[in-house]
Formats: structure tokens, sequence, C-alpha cells
């Protein structure tokens, strides 16, 4: 662990800033995972670690294809990851990437070209807005649901809900705050209604593609 983060504080020596960063979380419905578990009676998905643990790697391995030679955000000249399960047993891997400098990010022009935080039309993307629905959306927290998981002194340790931003803005210490416009787009989650602030960032090509909680900031 000493040596690989040595190895990660090098690549931000010769490299400079990471630009991106992201969350790839296992999806226990992918289809892989449902078909090998029709095989056997009686077991669900936490009964097969290693049917979880060998899909992730492969869909894992698919997304950082994509990233290296696809160049899905730009040229990648560095990647960082790491891969952790969850409490529930889900593998997920935080990814760093660190762009071309002429692919960089600057402006949030640029940065709303990579990502969004809102809730895709249904009309005009239903496939997208479903899958927002079904991955991207914080459910329901403070009032709304005090005994959240998020919840700690009856406070959302994830900050939702955001509040309203007309556009995407960068603050002093080089942060985004992200456009979340309130043009009445709604999902409905156990009952709740939920808005763009609750919505977590992501890019919506990935996400349609993999199936999965892929969180990109």
């Amino acid at each position: 662990m000493a040596q690989n983060y040595q190895d990660a504080v090098a690549i931000c020596r010769k490299v400079g800033y990471l630009d991106l960063f992201m969350t790839f979380t296992c999806n226990p419905k992918w289809f892989e995972i449902t078909q090998y578990l029709e095989f056997i009676e009686g077991q669900n998905v936490e009964d097969r670690p290693d049917i979880i643990t060998r899909v992730f790697k492969i869909n894992l391995d698919e997304l950082l294809h994509d990233l290296r030679h696809e160049s899905h955000f730009g040229r990648v000249i560095a990647i960082v990851y790491t891969i952790k399960f969850q409490k529930r047993g889900l593998s997920h891997a935080h990814i760093l990437l660190f762009l071309d400098s002429k692919d960089k990010c600057p402006s949030p022009a640029d940065i709303d070209s990579i990502l969004t935080t809102e809730i895709p039309d249904p009309h005009e993307d239903p496939i997208a807005y479903e899958d927002v629905k079904q991955f991207m959306m914080h459910e329901s927290c403070g009032y709304a649901n005090p005994r959240s998981p998020c919840m700690v002194n009856d406070k959302c340790t994830k900050h939702f809900p955001t509040k309203i931003y007309e556009e995407t803005t960068i603050v002093e210490e080089g942060f985004p705050i992200y456009r979340r416009r309130n043009d009445g787009k709604t999902i409905v989650k156990i009952g709740i209604t939920l808005d763009n602030r609750y919505v977590v960032p992501y890019n919506v090509d990935s996400l349609v593609k993999y199936q999965s909680q892929l969180n990109v900031e």
C-alpha cells in the first residue's frame, strides 16, 4: 500500500493535478450475474462473491480501455484507481484521470460537455431517463427520510439536496459548482418526488453503456 501511494504521488509530481474523479459501482442486476445465478437454485447475489467480482472486473477493464484508448474524455496520460468493497459486499472502484493539457476542462462550458447533474427528458431520451432514475439519484433524506444512512446530526453527509444553479461556475478554490436548473423535470422514488437537486453527477454515454452507478466529478 505504501508503494502504491508513492507511485501515485510520483504521477502527480510528473503530470500535475488530476482532472476527473470517477466512482464505478458493481450492479448486482447485470445480465451476466443474473444469468449465472439462474443455474444455482436458492442462491442470491450475496452468496456468490466470486461471480460478482469476476463480472465487475470484466466491466472495469472495459471501462479503463474506453478511457485509455477510446479517448472518451480526451487523451489520458495517467490513470490511478483502487478497488474497494462496500459493506453490503459490492465491488466499486475509485478512478483518477489525468488528461493531456490540450484536453483539460478549465471552463464551465467544458465541464457541461462532459458531465451533467440534471434529469434527462423522458420523451427525448427515455433510456437515459430510466438509467438516471435507477442509478444516479440520491434517494431522499433530510426531513423526508431522517433515518437515511447518509444522515448524521440531522444533516446529509453527501450535501443533498443541493441548491439550484442556472449555470456552472468555478469557485476560488478551483472546484466547480454544477448547473442544476429548475426545469420542472422530476423523478419519483419510494413515493417521494425528486428534482435536479438530488442528481449525482454523471456522464450520460458511460451511464447508458455500463448500466451501473458511475459518478463523474
